[in-house]
């Protein structure tokens, strides 16, 4: 089969055609469990464990109710009714949301659940705290990993072969989306550090952290203000000075509530509430060989621009609209603007 490309990018499975965004994920896996009364079947059971099923119903997507919001999917069964909140990265959903599904359910005479998806570590505090009831309705978290487990132990196990075609495809797909970092993108995510100390303690400042430990912490994005990424970014840059002093790529990162504390200087005497935060741990600087200019940006504006244009470019808002320009002509502004 010859390779298919779309947008430049590489479509391995049919689910890739649609995409990596929130909404897409959630077809899919709506897809995926229509086709595949057994993937149904194990999906109920990691939801509720051992009881009676029933005969399967429908597979409904983004139902809306009124006064009871829009779901992604719900399956349905004689006995069972099965509420699917699914959020792309570590995104989790408000609380009067799932409150809303909870109110639906406890309406329906079946036996009703509500399951969050998302891709934090089930042992994440704000993921573990969504395991209690709500209006007697049981709430279960689920990372996106275990639903490609589920997919891959399913595939493994059924006859048919269409169905279980059905279900490589998805669990091909589902572990690409689910990689640490979009490998493929040259996009550098540049911000703005400063000399004080930060939170107005007598320890570091956030340049002296990115010197002294090639560490950078920021809020995830969604879970806080601000516009911060949802997903961790491939490359940093750095500017103060008036100037872009480095580029570094993202090696590996971690989401923690007090990222300070591990380091010394700072340990106890940051006075800001906790909250989730990448940690990135940084590669080798890579230093512009001309100077770049910080251009037409306010004090602490962040913004993305391709790694060729920031060493190219004498400012990094040159290089910032250059970049908006050439996602534009390649029909990807869009998504890189839901990142």
């Amino acid at each position: 089969m010859a390779e298919l490309t779309l947008h430049g990018r590489s479509v391995g499975t049919v689910f890739d055609l649609l995409g990596q965004h929130e909404d897409d994920l959630t077809y899919s896996l709506g897809w995926g469990l229509a086709g595949s009364d057994a993937l149904v079947r194990a999906l109920l059971k990691e939801a509720y464990g051992e009881v009676e099923q029933g005969a399967r119903g429908a597979i409904r997507l983004q139902e809306m109710e009124r006064d009871a919001g829009r779901t992604d999917v719900e399956i349905e069964t004689e006995h069972l009714h099965l509420v699917i909140e699914a959020k792309r990265g570590w995104t989790l959903p408000e609380l009067r949301q799932l409150e809303q599904y909870a109110r639906r359910l406890a309406r329906d005479e079946r036996a009703g659940h509500i399951a969050v998806v998302a891709e934090c570590s089930p042992s994440w505090p704000p993921a573990r705290a969504l395991a209690r009831p709500i209006a007697g309705i049981p709430v279960t978290y689920i990372p996106w990993a275990r639903i490609g487990e589920l997919v891959r132990e399913t595939a493994q196990v059924i006859r048919n072969h269409a169905e279980r075609r059905l279900l490589g495809e998805l669990h091909r797909y589902l572990k690409g989306v689910m990689s640490v970092q979009d490998t493929s993108s040259n996009l550098v995510y540049v911000v703005s550090l400063g000399a004080s100390p930060i939170a107005g303690t007598s320890g570091l400042s956030t340049i002296d952290v990115l010197r002294r430990y090639n560490l950078y912490f920021c809020p995830v994005g969604g879970m806080n203000p601000g516009g911060w990424p949802k997903e961790p970014p491939n490359y940093l840059g750095f500017r103060f000075g008036g100037r872009l002093q480095q580029i570094s790529h993202v090696e590996g990162y971690e989401v923690k509530l007090a990222p300070w504390e591990a380091i010394p200087e700072l340990r106890g005497k940051v006075a800001v509430p906790e909250h989730p935060q990448f940690v990135f741990e940084l590669g080798p600087a890579i230093h512009p060989e001309h100077e770049v200019r910080t251009g037409k940006l306010y004090r602490a504006q962040r913004v993305s621009a391709a790694l060729d244009l920031l060493l190219t470019c004498k400012t990094i808002s040159e290089a910032r609209d250059k970049t908006r320009e050439r996602l534009v002509a390649a029909g990807q502004l869009e998504r890189v603007l839901a990142q």
